[in-house]
């Protein structure tokens, strides 16, 4: 329990002040945080940052706060926030990708099935560009891009997802669309015929 009535942090606090804050209080946050991250190193880090970022800004934060340790407590709390969203978004495009894979792996068994040898090696051809293109994309570009073209979210939706403007997914499908025409070259439009859904202007 943080005490309420702990004083204000003296705007001239020195390094042993601080280190008496730093010991009593560093335990308990990395506990708390590692109960959200479950990474016992990142919550040491993550806290550590805090207390840094505290003693930084001491002469400001002495003057605006009763409760230095439930300041700190605060900061701790929107990094394990920023931490657990980055991870949920990095965790999204690997999915995504998966999911991508074995759409890739039922469209190769079916021109396999139909034995159209020239689809096939188009078609690998093909993917190849699109996966380099992909895994040069910035992670926020390609999650919209998959998103939109291969889970058929609409621009509003990804926009609700990604806390983003609608503009901002329209701007980021078009300058994919723009370097994935540009790698295909030659190709574009027979891969337009056997991927419509990559190069539909809507």
């Amino acid at each position: 329990m943080l005490n309420s009535q702990r004083p204000k942090m003296p705007q001239k606090m020195d390094m042993q002040d601080f280190d008496r804050l730093y010991a009593e209080y560093k335990p308990r946050f990395v506990l708390i945080a590692c109960s959200y991250l479950r990474d016992r190193a990142l919550a040491e880090d993550l806290v550590t940052d805090c207390f840094m970022h505290c003693w930084e800004k001491r002469l400001e934060i002495g003057s605006t706060t009763d409760n230095v340790p439930a300041y700190i407590l605060g900061i701790v709390r929107h990094k394990c926030i920023d931490a657990l969203r980055e991870r949920q978004q990095h965790l999204q495009t690997h999915q995504q990708i998966y999911r991508l894979g074995l759409r890739n792996i039922r469209e190769n068994l079916a021109a396999l099935e139909e034995c159209d040898l020239a689809k096939i090696l188009f078609r690998t051809e093909v993917e190849e560009i699109f996966r380099n293109r992909l895994a040069e994309m910035p992670e926020l570009s390609a999650q919209i891009f998959m998103a939109n073209r291969f889970e058929g979210k609409t621009y509003q939706e990804i926009a609700n997802t990604h806390r983003i403007s609608v503009r901002k997914v329209t701007r980021e499908i078009q300058r994919c669309l723009r370097l994935l025409r540009d790698d295909l070259g030659d190709y574009l439009p027979l891969a337009v015929m056997l991927f419509p859904q990559l190069f539909d202007p809507s």
